[in-house]
């Protein structure tokens, strides 16, 4: 049986870099001891952050493996040295490989299926003309055959009429349903977009606090962090937290108060991977914690804290 890994590897090879994703994170939590699982994570993302902490993950789980090593000397390398054009971490990662182009590009260069040839006209041959000049018995098969195949087309032109009145009144009660959104100002769900949930998105991947139509990014942390740094203050109870990462599953998240105890939330889809965190109840002033645990048994886990004053 293939395994998820196995499956991620085949779909980011080929491109569709957010089905290996979503293979990816069923990896995790099936084989989280696995080092390739976390050095192929890194090498499909964007974020050098995450990069950064998926590789030292790889590397805590083997310290010997060959493409976490590397990839964390290209990573430290970029500091002091600008990447070539087009160099990205999974040049480095190798056995993983270059990805191939995606499934899009690959389509344009494979040859068009031939289109079917058309059907041969069958042209039935005139009927002889008679020697003799009496005329031919009543009860003779040709004209019995002449008469089936005049039926036909009528026959045809019955469904095509049908067809035709079909498509007109579908047309009709679309126009219809238009004029009468138009007039009595209604929404319909398949005719008209939802009203947004954000006006302005997050530029870039990340958890953040949203206040007064500002970002302001948490720190990502591997557990808990020790001290405040990154932590932003809020004087909300009712903090909007917003969620853009491709990365962990929002149905793992979990929201912690100092005593490590879970808060209720709601969850709102924004757009793709954006998603809107918003407690159920006030918070009380202290520091909570947006978690995505990722090791059980070694008590490993992404943190995203904020302060409540």
């Amino acid at each position: 049986m293939t395994t998820s890994l196995e499956q991620g590897i085949e779909a980011a090879k080929s491109g569709q870099m957010e089905q290996a994703l979503a293979h990816l994170k069923d990896a995790i939590v099936e084989e989280p001891t696995n080092a390739d699982v976390w050095v192929w994570l890194a090498a499909i993302i964007e974020d050098e952050t995450k990069q950064t902490i998926f590789l030292k993950k790889a590397l805590e789980l083997d310290p010997s493996n060959r493409p976490a090593q590397r990839g964390l000397a290209f990573i430290e390398r970029k500091k002091y040295i600008p990447p070539k054009p087009g160099e990205k971490l999974s040049d480095y990662t190798r056995p993983i490989g270059i990805f191939k182009a995606a499934p899009a590009q690959i389509q344009v260069e494979q040859e068009p299926e031939p289109s079917p040839a058309p059907e041969p006209q069958i042209v039935l041959p005139a009927p002889a003309a008679e020697e003799t000049s009496a005329p031919a018995p009543a009860a003779e098969e040709p004209p019995k055959k002449q008469n089936t195949r005049a039926q036909k087309p009528l026959k045809t032109k019955v469904w095509l009429d049908v067809l035709m009145y079909g498509v007109t009144l579908m047309v009709f009660i679309v126009i219809g349903i238009l004029i009468g959104t138009t007039l009595l100002n209604v929404n319909i769900p398949f005719l008209t977009e939802p009203t947004p949930v954000l006006t302005v998105l997050p530029e870039n991947e990340g958890v953040f606090l949203l206040e007064n139509g500002q970002y302001t990014e948490m720190a990502l942390n591997l557990n808990l962090p020790k001290d405040e740094t990154g932590i932003p203050v809020t004087k909300q109870t009712l903090p909007e937290l917003v969620v853009n990462n491709q990365v962990i599953s929002l149905e793992r998240l979990q929201l912690l108060d100092e005593a490590g105890l879970p808060v209720a939330f709601t969850t709102r889809p924004v757009k793709d991977n954006i998603h809107l965190l918003i407690p159920q109840e006030a918070l009380a002033p202290g520091r909570y914690c947006i978690v995505f645990t990722l090791n059980v048994d070694r008590n490993e886990a992404l943190y995203w804290c904020l302060r409540v004053e």
